[in-house]
């Protein structure tokens, strides 16, 4: 399946882009993740936009990103 099949199926009612603003693709890129084809932007309706996980390995990256914010603290 490609992104936009992907998005589809795991954000079926939300409005989604496949495109990735660059600044995110190269600061995960520093971090050693290339992300294109495992998330795309989602606008989720009266929230902030952000970047969601479409596929195992996407989720895999998230979460060690999101670890990684809680050891800075």
């Amino acid at each position: 399946m490609n992104t936009s099949e992907l998005a589809k199926e795991w954000y079926p009612s939300l409005t989604f882009d496949c495109a990735l603003p660059q600044t995110w693709v190269d600061e995960m890129a520093e971090r050693g993740f290339d992300v294109r084809g495992n998330f795309v932007t989602l606008y989720p309706e009266n929230e902030s936009v952000y970047m969601a996980p479409v596929t195992k390995e996407g989720v895999r990256m998230a979460a060690i990103v999101a670890s990684q914010r809680g050891e800075k603290k």
